[in-house]
C-alpha cells in the first residue's frame, strides 16, 4: 500500500482527530444532536467516522458525475467514472455495516454533512459552473485534497475505534482511497494544465524505494 506525506496545511486535522478520540469515551446512548431520533449503540467516534465516510462518498459520486460531463480530457472523464464506481460500491458496503451496527440507513442519509466537509461542498458547487481545463484542474485539486483529508482522518482515528469489524473494513477500503488520491494528485500536477489555485496542499514525498510515506498529523516536516 502506498502511503502519503501530508503538508503542514493538513496538521489542523489533528484537532478533528482529538475531538473524535475524546468523544469515543463518552456514552453511546447520549441524546441525538439531530432531532429526537435515538442514537445507535455504535460508539460515538465510530459513528462520526461512518458519517464522514458516507458524506465523502456522496460528494465523490456527485463530483465524478460532473467530471464525466464537464471534463475536457479522457483521463479526467475516466477518473470521474472510476470515482462514481468506487464510491457507489464502497457506500453500499458502509451502509450495510451501519445497518448491522444499529445505524438506520435513513438516519445516515438525513444527517447533515460533517462541518469538515463544508468547503468541499462549496467547491462542488463551483465545479458545476466550470468547463475545460479550468474544470479539470479544480476537479483534480478538489478530489486530491478531499482524499488527503480523509486518509489523515482514518490514520489518526483508526487506532481508537471501538469496533474491530469496522476497523478491518477500513483496512480494506484504504487502498481504494489512496489509489484515487494518487490519481487526483497526478492529474492536478499535469504539465498540460495551469498550476493549481490551491496553496499548501499535500504532495507525495517519494523515498529512495519509490514508496511514499505518511507523516502523522501534528508532526513537523
Amino acid at each position: 500500500m502506498k502511503a502519503i506525506h501530508l503538508s503542514r496545511s493538513f496538521l489542523w486535522m489533528t484537532g478533528l482527530a482529538t475531538v473524535l478520540v475524546g468523544v469515543s469515551t463518552a456514552r453511546a446512548d447520549l441524546p441525538s444532536e439531530h432531532g429526537d431520533m435515538p442514537r445507535s449503540s455504535v460508539a460515538p467516534a465510530d459513528h462520526r467516522t461512518v458519517q464522514y465516510l458516507h458524506s465523502l462518498s456522496d460528494l465523490a459520486v456527485s463530483a465524478g458525475e460532473i467530471a464525466q460531463k464537464n471534463g475536457s480530457t479522457q483521463a479526467v472523464r475516466d477518473f470521474g467514472a472510476t470515482i462514481v464506481s468506487d464510491h457507489t460500491a464502497g457506500d453500499q458496503e458502509l451502509l450495510s455495516y451501519a445497518k448491522k451496527a444499529g445505524i438506520p440507513p435513513e438516519r445516515m442519509k438525513s444527517e447533515p454533512a460533517p462541518p469538515e466537509m463544508t468547503r468541499y461542498l462549496q467547491r462542488l458547487d463551483r465545479l458545476r459552473t466550470l468547463t475545460g481545463q479550468q474544470f479539470d484542474q479544480e476537479f483534480a485539486a478538489t478530489m486530491r485534497d478531499g482524499y488527503a483529508q480523509t486518509i489523515a482522518l482514518v490514520h489518526s482515528t483508526q487506532p481508537h475505534l471501538a469496533d474491530r469489524d469496522f476497523s478491518s473494513w477500513l483496512n480494506k477500503r484504504m487502498p481504494v482511497l489512496e489509489k484515487n488520491y494518487q490519481t487526483a494528485a497526478r492529474l492536478a500536477a499535469s504539465p498540460q494544465q495551469p498550476p493549481s489555485p490551491s496553496q499548501g496542499q499535500p504532495q507525495p514525498n517519494s523515498t529512495g524505494s519509490g514508496q511514499t510515506q505518511h507523516k502523522a498529523p501534528g508532526t513537523t516536516q
